[in-house]
């Protein structure tokens, strides 16, 4: 009899131990549901690393994450209330804020030279071929930015080349391979695309553009203040994130690349272009700067870090990320 109740209560101790690490069904419930929209390439970096390695569930949140094919249309998700919360550069999210319906949560990275890099036809030896030539761009975004610093830095006004406006890169490279461009910025696998055609060559990056570009993470303003539960604990997990990249870049290039379909090696090398972080510091208010002064031009409408930023959620969720000066 002994014996028997001995057993008995072995295996409902090891019964109680098993059922304590499975998830139960009230907490996947309690999960709050949060839509994020990314790009194709590595600007959703921090948000494929945080759904992988679980960092949302941790703060509970279940991440229902949506690829658009630029950070524009993300940003318009975001803007319009299809999606609650997005990543794009800060040039495509400056020409965004006019209607104060996009708020800036924080940076989640500063770009270093040669993302984008020129391709151009055999039309172009020089600078001083630049004149009168057809560059591609796609509008609105940073890319757009780019092509327009760079031709300005090497003299030429508005007046002295013609730009042509696509919607996405795939556009951009067509045109160029079949001779309706004579250049155009080029990044991610369009830079293998273009020069597989003989007479398309790299000429230079965009470092020649002399831009400090950032992506920024950016919340639907009503949602943000109807739900800043959800934001701040959303930072939170993008935070871990972010510790998470930079202590295994070679892990975290293998989960964005089975989220974004590229090649695990491929995305550790975009990986090195950037400088991940999540935090909002003077450095951002300065490379916001010029940004917006630019993007007021586009858009006929101020355009400022302070408006456009609120970082309140960034100091609630990782108060040391935020050492903005008053």
């Amino acid at each position: 009899m002994t014996t028997r109740r001995a057993f008995t209560a072995a295996l409902g101790l090891t019964g109680l131990l098993f059922a304590s690490t499975l998830p139960t069904l009230s907490s996947a419930a309690d999960l709050r549901p949060l839509r994020i929209g990314v790009d194709p390439y590595t600007t959703g970096s921090q948000v494929w690393v945080a759904k992988e390695k679980g960092f949302f569930e941790k703060h509970g949140i279940d991440a229902q994450v949506t690829v658009y094919a630029t950070g524009i249309e993300t940003l318009d998700a975001t803007l319009t209330g299809n999606t609650d919360a997005g990543v794009g550069l800060d040039f495509p999210t400056a020409l965004r804020m006019q209607s104060r319906q996009l708020t800036i949560l924080a940076a989640i990275f500063a770009s270093t030279p040669g993302w984008h890099k020129l391709a151009v036809n055999e039309s172009i030896k020089s600078d001083a071929d630049l004149k009168g030539k057809r560059f591609g761009i796609a509008s609105g975004t940073a890319q757009h930015l780019v092509t327009t610093k760079y031709l300005e830095g090497k003299g030429l006004a508005p007046s002295d080349y013609e730009l042509v406006p696509f919607s996405n890169l795939i556009e951009i490279v067509a045109s160029l391979k079949s001779g309706r461009l004579d250049g155009a910025f080029v990044w991610a696998d369009g830079v293998g695309q273009a020069t597989s055609t003989p007479g398309i060559r790299i000429m230079t990056d965009d470092s020649e553009a002399r831009l400090r570009q950032s992506a920024y993470v950016s919340a639907n303003t009503a949602y943000a203040k109807a739900h800043r539960d959800v934001i701040v604990d959303m930072l939170k997990a993008m935070g871990e994130a972010t510790e998470f990249l930079q202590q295994h870049p070679e892990e975290a290039a293998a989960l964005i690349a089975k989220n974004t379909k590229a090649p695990a090696d491929s995305v550790a090398k975009l990986l090195k272009l950037n400088t991940f972080h999540l935090q909002l510091g003077d450095a951002e208010r300065e490379g916001f700067a010029a940004i917006g002064e630019f993007a007021s031009t586009v858009i006929k409408s101020p355009v400022s870090f302070d408006t456009a930023v609120d970082p309140s959620y960034l100091a609630e969720a990782l108060p040391a990320s935020v050492t903005l000066s008053k």
